[in-house]
């Protein structure tokens, strides 16, 4: 039975592999014959199959699970090279469709935005605009030529204060109110007459030549930022860093850094890529909280460098100026209060340090509104030690700010020591100048009370509390880190090499301390009587004054610090000459000579001055104002005849004259001098020379008695002038009376 059943089924196996050849012989007779009937087609494989369908060669629909897989719950799996490609796939069809229209969409775009940048430059070029030009980007380094990329920043004008602004008795303006006065009384000017920050010329400071030819255009609607290059920005980042991020610590400048890099990474690709072209019209501008401050840093940074004034810095500020005042009646936050920090150092060195003092205060009124005068505060309100520790730096520069420019400007203080929370952490040792302008503010603020609350009724002197001060002053310096302590050039000892940074600071400290003593002792120097009390301070005080001078003369000769800063310098060297001014106008006989060498290296550093330097212009309103009043008392230098053998004058000469700059012996002492001398640095160098000689000789004169007629004719008092005033009054210089230029001379500084 088992062999049957097997033959049998070999037979059927035979039958069925011969039916296909046998069908395929009948379809080919009935074509043949004629038939219409055709065979269907197999239906093509499919590119992507399972494996399982392959197997069966069978069709498979390409998903995952496929059809059939799906319904018989079997394992769906293709072979890893299953499609011939990734083209044939119907994701790629659809995504390639979306690009497409995407393209499509990104080049209408683009036409229209030329098609509005044409538009608007035809505008611009009919009507009538600032900027009628397209300013040209140079093709050496950028710092050199920055301020040239735009047209001059005009600050809108402003009426004119109705009422003369406040002067505290510490800032060096304070006494031309009381100069006013004296004058007033004596007959000499006219209740109409203003001295002080009236005093003006018609001749302003000489401008530099007309900037070379360049090639790039840039248009002048354009963000300033897009005038820098990358390289700039970070060089400009390590210069605000080195010029005052060291002193008052208000941001990470790697921070910022790594913020300017990746801002200029993404213009540098914008503008390669052709999404912005520099030449022409639009801002293009990028703004966020970020980039605000890097616009204020850089600002900061060109400023410094160019003396006081730079087109660029301007503009990059104004970019931010609307943010900077949305934070005074915004929300008090950290970020906010950095930004106020930056604005007030950089209106600090445009040489406003009103505008400084004034952004301080609110800056202080910020910090107590968000509570960081309480130790409390840094617990609860930041969660990582960096925030809190960056809060405190924050802090505790704004409170040495807040001290120095209330220094300056005579004004308040915004925070009292009192408010401030005696447990309050200090900064960490990342920031030791700023440690040690700390201790260095809370002295200041005991010689506030000694210095700017002074009753003017009050003659006496407290010898005590003057020696007290002083000696705190002297502990501080010798208390600061060695590395932060400069080390004096009459020691002959060389300093161990450091950073420009750190040499710097050393001076800054060095100076900080002789300014804060010369407050300490200036009044002893607002009388002759006073001097004649107390010889010995009177004596210390001009030796100070005589010291920074000095120190400033070294610094300029061996290094740029001084020309770097001139707006901060010079506080110093406009405080050193008002001691001298003074001791020499009250006491001749005994500082006449004794102060000429200084008086003259401090003059040499005065024509050193750029005849372009923005910061020079304050320090010739102070010597303007004595030029104007000299003439009127004969304040003019005597006659050349009677100089010409004064060993004195001609050694004085001779010195002013060692750094290369030829003076006219005639055209300092003669009459005519003091009348044509113009606002150039020799001019402002020989005005003060003149001044110096007479007072110190106009000094001598009157102490030896009322002088005759013939005495102050020869001393530049015209002949009918002597004994008059402009109003007809006597002049009032009578045996035994206060020396009346003692008078003016000490009012004026």
């Amino acid at each position: 039975m088992a062999s049957r059943r097997t033959s049998m089924n070999e037979r059927d196996m035979v039958a069925a592999s011969a039916s296909p050849a046998e069908d395929q012989n009948g379809l080919k007779r009935k074509r043949e014959n004629g038939s219409a009937h055709t065979r269907a087609k197999r239906n093509r494989y499919i590119s992507i199959a399972c494996n399982e369908c392959k197997r069966r060669k069978i069709k498979c629909n390409g998903e995952n699970p496929c059809q059939r897989c799906g319904n018989l719950s079997l394992e769906c799996l293709y072979a890893p090279n299953c499609c011939t490609s990734f083209r044939d796939s119907e994701e790629f069809n659809q995504m390639n469709a979306h690009i497409s229209s995407l393209q499509e969409q990104v080049e209408t775009l683009y036409s229209n935005l030329n098609g509005l940048r044409h538009t608007v430059e035809m505008n611009m070029s009919t009507s009538q605009s600032p900027y009628q030009q397209h300013y040209q980007l140079p093709s050496g380094p950028i710092s050199q030529t920055t301020d040239q990329l735009m047209p001059p920043y005009q600050n809108p004008k402003k009426d004119p204060p109705k009422r003369p602004r406040f002067h505290g008795p510490t800032s060096s303006a304070f006494n031309f109110g009381v100069a006013r006065s004296s004058l007033q009384t004596m007959g000499i000017t006219s209740p109409g007459e203003v001295m002080g920050e009236g005093v003006t010329t018609q001749d302003v400071t000489p401008m530099g030549s007309p900037p070379p030819p360049m090639t790039n255009t840039i248009h002048p609607t354009k963000d300033p930022m897009w005038s820098l290059s990358k390289d700039e920005a970070l060089r400009l980042c390590r210069i605000y860093e080195e010029e005052m991020g060291l002193m008052y610590p208000v941001l990470d400048i790697e921070l910022v850094i790594h913020k300017a890099s990746l801002l200029y990474g993404f213009m540098d690709a914008a503008a390669r890529n052709g999404f912005m072209r520099k030449d022409l019209a639009g801002a293009d501008e990028i703004d966020d909280e970020e980039t605000n401050t890097l616009r204020i840093v850089l600002a900061i940074a060109l400023t410094t460098e160019a003396s006081g004034q730079s087109d660029l810095g301007k503009r990059l500020f104004e970019y931010v100026r609307p943010h900077v005042e949305a934070q005074l009646l915004g929300c008090a936050d950290i970020k906010g209060i950095r930004m106020l920090a930056l604005s007030a150092m950089y209106y600090f060195h445009l040489d406003d340090e009103a505008a400084a003092w004034r952004i301080t205060g609110l800056m202080a009124r910020l910090c107590m509104e968000m509570g960081l005068h309480r130790r409390e505060v840094y617990d609860t309100m930041f969660t990582t030690d960096e925030e809190r520790a960056s809060a405190i730096r924050l802090f505790w520069a704004i409170y040495v700010l807040d001290r120095r420019w209330s220094f300056g400007t005579g004004m308040p203080f915004a925070m009292q020591d009192t408010d401030i929370d005696s447990q309050l952490p200090k900064p960490d040792d990342s920031s030791p100048y700023l440690t040690a302008m700390i201790a260095y503010s809370n002295i200041g603020s005991k010689v506030w009370r000694s210095v700017a609350n002074v009753d003017e009724a009050r003659t006496d002197i407290s010898k005590e509390q003057i020696g007290y001060l002083d000696y705190q002053i002297i502990q501080w310096h010798r208390s600061i880190p060695d590395f932060l302590r400069y080390t004096h050039p009459s020691t002959g000892q060389d300093p161990a090499p450091v950073s420009r940074g750190i040499h710097r600071l050393r001076v800054l400290l060095y100076l900080r301390a002789n300014q804060m003593r010369i407050l300490i002792y200036r009044p002893v120097l607002h009388s002759a009587t006073s001097i004649m009390e107390n010889k010995e301070q009177a004596q210390a005080v001009v030796d100070v004054a005589k010291d920074t001078i000095r120190v400033l003369t070294h610094i300029d000769q061996t290094s740029d610090i001084y020309r770097s800063q001139q707006v901060c310098f010079n506080y110093f060297l406009v405080s050193a000459l008002a001691v001298l001014f003074l001791a020499v106008s009250h006491a001749p006989a005994q500082f006449s000579d004794h102060c000429r060498d200084e008086f003259y290296l401090a003059l040499e550093l005065v024509r050193g001055l750029s005849a372009n330097s923005y910061i020079s212009k304050r320090l010739w309103k102070t010597i303007k104002g004595l030029k104007e009043v000299g003439p009127r008392l004969g304040l003019i230098g005597r006659p050349p005849t009677v100089e010409t053998n004064d060993a004195h004058s001609t050694a004085a000469v001779a010195m002013a004259g060692l750094a290369g700059h030829s003076i006219d012996e005639l055209a300092l002492f003669s009459n005519n001098g003091a009348h044509h001398l113009g606002t150039s640095p020799n001019g402002m160098a020989n005005d003060l020379t003149s001044l110096f000689e007479a007072a110190g000789g106009y000094g001598n004169l009157l102490s030896n008695g009322t002088p005759t007629a013939p005495q102050l004719v020869e001393y530049g008092l015209a002949e009918g002038e002597v004994g008059r005033g402009q109003n007809g009054g006597f002049l009032g210089v009578a045996p035994g009376s206060e020396d009346e230029l003692s008078r003016i001379m000490r009012d004026l500084f």
